[in-house]
């Protein structure tokens, strides 16, 4: 049991140094630890997973018929589908934890070990990629503001399409790897009396240093890096926003004392309020990145101190919560951009009522 709550905190968090070893004690007792560790956060989890598949499909369709022709789009189209690889592997990994799938008859695979193998355990890569093309996207803001009149010839089309190219093959590949540590293939249950599929450890010998290189890479430096550059971008972009904001008010305030056309007034809000919207759109996209994330970033930093407390208290209840909730956050993360999009982004919301049918007055924004 210790394994198996250990290993969905390992790849819930997408970090740990602790060197498992896999066994067979599955447990299938309705009131086993695990089934606990499933009951608190099933609902959220299977919610959010769900949800994160149906909205990331939607953004996905979106920005495609929005047309890949501007950088932000490109950026977001690559944002939601590894938020739906994130939810659809959050899902299997859960689902093979939940008592009632573990416990049906004649499965010819060992859940819980090939959810981690397939599941659990290249998931902590894909939510890496969905933050560096976060940090890329705020990032790509801040530029905006800094450098008007060269950012368009700094972030092109094709600069962005290959940076994202980049980030995936970065995050990704060290996966590729994880077949040196363990693979699946069919071994013997000796208290099930029966020869499933199940993880099989390939080389011990080099396991360790596996573990611990990939661990530091995806789980510490990427993450790290990206929440550095997520953080000090919103900050910029949330001062800059206030800014804006004010100067809006000062002008309003002059055009109304003084008087001025219509037509000029609107040309003279019109690009400033665009902007703004886009980065108060993305303001919020990093904000809800930068809280979902902080409990497993929390852990991560505590590596050392909660490898520790996992090994000397597996089973207690309050540490299985906070495991099943950090996972539950991140779910949080990967399937509400949608709602973020259509709530500011007037261009966005336009694309998508007029492709279910909605009629709506056309949108420039």
């Amino acid at each position: 049991m210790a394994d198996e709550t250990t290993d969905l905190y390992i790849n819930a968090s997408g970090s740990s140094a602790v060197n498992l070893e896999m066994t067979n004690n599955s447990s299938t007792g309705p009131e086993s630890q695990l089934d606990k560790l499933i009951i608190y956060p099933i609902v959220p989890i299977m919610f959010f997973s769900n949800l994160g598949l149906i909205t990331n499909s939607l953004n996905v369709a979106v920005f495609i018929k929005m047309g890949l022709k501007e950088t932000t789009n490109i950026s977001m189209l690559s944002l939601a589908v590894s938020d739906f690889l994130s939810c659809l592997l959050g899902l299997w990994t859960y689902l093979c934890y939940i008592p009632e799938f573990r416990n049906i008859p004649n499965l010819p695979f060992e859940p819980t070990e090939v959810s981690s193998e397939t599941g659990s355990s290249p998931r902590p890569y894909v939510t890496r990629t969905g933050a560096l093309i976060t940090a890329f996207i705020t990032l790509e803001r801040c530029l905006c503001v800094v450098l008007p009149m060269k950012v368009k010839r700094i972030i092109t089309i094709p600069v962005t399409r290959i940076t994202m190219i980049v980030i995936y093959a970065i995050t990704l590949i060290p996966f590729i790897a994880h077949p040196l540590y363990t693979t699946l293939g069919w071994k013997y249950y000796p208290h099930l009396n029966k020869t499933l599929i199940g993880a099989i450890p390939t080389n011990d010998a080099i396991a360790p240093t596996f573990l611990l290189m990939n661990n530091f890479l995806v789980g510490f430096i990427f993450l790290l890096f990206a929440i550095i550059v997520i953080f000090v971008c919103t900050l910029f972009l949330v001062i800059t926003l206030a800014k804006s904001l004010r100067w809006r008010d000062s002008m309003r305030k002059q055009t109304q004392t003084h008087g001025s056309s219509g037509q000029a007034s609107s040309q003279k809000f019109s690009e400033p309020r665009k902007e703004n919207r886009l980065i108060k759109m993305v303001v919020v996209i990093a904000t809800l990145f930068i809280i979902c994330h902080l409990p497993g970033t929390i852990l991560i930093f505590l590596v050392p101190v909660v490898d520790k407390y996992l090994e000397e208290n597996f089973n207690d209840p309050f540490l299985i919560l906070q495991v099943s909730f950090i996972f539950a956050f991140e779910l949080v993360n990967n399937s509400v951009n949608f709602f973020v999009y259509y709530l500011i982004g007037t261009k966005f919301r336009f694309t998508f009522r007029q492709m279910v049918g909605l009629k709506d007055k056309k949108s420039t924004s």
